[in-house]
């Protein structure tokens, strides 16, 4: 994305609150066009009032200064409700539509990012690109109208002295856009640093244990004081760089106010201008000059914009899942995987022509060694990964034709590696589907949580993660889980890793009994579980090196055997 394809998707954000904008512009040029008065006013109050001695008109013209800024105080309320409206519907709106799109990436994205990465170039660039509505954006809009105005003012009074405040104009520009320019590489460099910082931060945080365990922590420290610094120095910087950028600005204003008052002052000694008309030449000037610095700051406003708008529309660009969408009823009758071959990289196959079939109610075990591409094999039965070549079909439906969150209704999923979110275990066994307390305490007892259940109470809050529970609980969590949500898929990955014998009896009658109809992917290397099983499937590199009943292959088939070595 280019800078003005960027600009473009900007200027879309406001175009949805066309009116609104319109309203807030229409409020600033009253309040503009009404501010183009008071110098004539004020001309008028020193002349006919202080000097002329019209008591009655200088009241008058006083108070009439007292209206004018009243009514732009109350314009300056209106317009700025409405420009804080659209500023918290676009966040709103950013941070929604990236939340969603978050929600619905990938899962390989998430392989491979850091959190803190994400969340703070997320929320730094929805800050950034939020600021187009801010109140500076709508200023220098009617900024260019005060400075229209102002100039008319300026002759008015007097083109002598009209020509000095143009020609100054120039001057200023060259050097405020010399200071916008600078301001806008620092700012380029500050986006860097703080990005870089977040990565650290999120890389650091995740690997605590291996800080504390191997002591690397005076390490770790200094890197966080280099990456501080950076940041730090970045802002010193931008602060010190706004600052001279206003003292300069207010110098270069002092001297055209000096040369105004001096040529003034002489015009007014040889009765050529009224003392008013300096004063109110001075206030003109400043209506056209002032401007100048708020519409060269638009270019150092838009240089943190455009860069957070094109890195936050690369994130939306990123690929979803695809969801078929083209059946509303599905028909179990089987799951089956047709020549489906998978890669991580090109041509570096994890999983190649592999033919399974899984008839409907059946047990079916997978087991090979680690990288033989079983847990693949699970993340494209559950459509977090899609194939490179061949099919999944479910009652002859391939299921990438298929609406996503209907097919992954008919999964549930137990899992070696079950997140837990940081809420009671009666929340987290039943993830938002409303039953009562019974139907939970029922699942507890048939997953064997009973008994913890018993001491702590289903309103025990877990902990990030489960921080608060050991493996084993966590995973009769994650069994209970299942069995309440009774999808007729159900799949173990390395579910009893973490179980105690008793759990792993649990389950195992579990087989004869609730999931007794259920389609059952298990991977396991336990022989008890193995024994049920109405088929097992030997993965070796990738292909299906055997298929066949435990009594057909046990014996007979080196990788089991050597599985089951391990197992015990």
């Amino acid at each position: 994305m280019n800078n003005q394809e960027a600009v473009k998707r900007l200027f879309l954000l406001l175009q949805r609150y066309k009116k609104t904008i319109i309203a807030i512009i229409s409020c600033l040029f009253i309040s503009s066009g009404l501010s183009l008065f008071v110098p004539l006013i004020s001309k008028r109050i020193m002349d006919d009032g202080f000097i002329g001695g019209n008591k009655e008109l200088l009241i008058k013209l006083v108070l009439s200064t007292m209206v004018i800024y009243i009514i732009n105080s109350l314009i300056d309320i209106i317009k700025e409700n409405k420009r804080v409206d659209i500023s918290a519907k676009i966040q709103y709106f950013l941070s929604e539509q990236s939340f969603s799109h978050l929600m619905k990436l990938r899962i390989n994205y998430f392989n491979n990012t850091n959190y803190a990465e994400t969340l703070n170039n997320i929320n730094m660039d929805i800050r950034q690109m939020t600021s187009i509505a801010d109140s500076s954006v709508f200023f220098v809009i009617t900024r260019v109208f005060s400075m229209i105005g102002g100039i008319i003012g300026l002759f008015i009074i007097d083109f002598r002295m009209t020509m000095l405040v143009l020609l100054f104009i120039p001057i200023k520009c060259i050097v405020m856009k010399r200071f916008a320019r600078k301001q806008k590489q620092i700012m380029d460099e500050f986006l860097k640093a703080n990005q870089k910082y977040a990565k650290w931060f999120g890389d650091t945080v995740g690997g605590v244990r291996e800080v504390k365990l191997f002591n690397i922590f005076d390490k770790k420290y200094e890197e966080f004081a280099v990456n501080q610094n950076d940041i730090i120095e970045k802002q010193k910087q931008m602060n010190m760089h706004s600052q001279w950028n206003i003292t300069i600005d207010n110098v270069m204003v002092q001297f055209l106010s000096t040369f105004i008052y001096i040529l003034g002052a002489n015009l007014v000694f040889d009765l050529q201008l009224s003392v008013g008309s300096v004063f109110a030449f001075i206030t003109y000037s400043a209506y056209v000059t002032g401007p100048i610095s708020a519409i060269l700051n638009i270019g150092y406003l838009l240089s943190g914009i455009i860069p957070s708008t094109k890195r936050y529309y690369a994130f939306m660009g990123l690929d979803e899942e695809a969801d078929g969408g083209k059946a509303e009823c599905f028909h179990l009758r089987g799951l089956k995987l047709e020549h489906v071959s998978f890669a991580y990289e090109k041509d570096k196959y994890v999983l190649e022509d592999v033919n399974i079939l899984f008839a409907e109610g059946s047990k079916t075990a997978i087991i090979g060694r680690n990288g033989s591409g079983k847990t693949t094999i699970i993340n494209l039965l559950t459509r977090m990964y899609e194939s490179a070549s061949g099919k999944i079909l479910l009652g002859g439906e391939d299921i990438s034709e298929l609406p996503l969150s209907g097919y992954r209704n008919m999964v549930s999923v137990v899992s070696q590696q079950i997140y837990l979110f940081d809420d009671t275990i009666k929340n987290n066994i039943s993830l938002y589907k409303q039953v009562s307390d019974a139907v939970i305490e029922t699942a507890c007892k048939e997953s064997g949580l009973e008994d913890f259940i018993k001491e702590v109470s289903l309103d025990y809050v877990v902990g990030q993660n489960g921080a608060m529970l050991s493996g084993g609980q966590k995973q009769k969590i994650a069994l209970a889980r299942a069995l309440l949500h009774d999808m007729p898929i159900i799949i173990f990955d390395e579910a009893t890793s973490n179980a105690d014998a008793y759990s792993e009896q649990q389950i195992n009658g579990l087989l004869d009994t609730k999931l007794k109809e259920k389609t059952v992917i298990v991977i396991t290397h336990k022989k008890d579980i193995l024994n049920k099983m109405d088929q097992i499937v030997v993965l070796k590199k990738g292909v299906v090196d055997n298929i066949g009943t435990f009594d057909e292959l046990v014996g007979k088939n080196d990788e089991l055997n050597m599985m089951m070595d391990m197992a015990d």
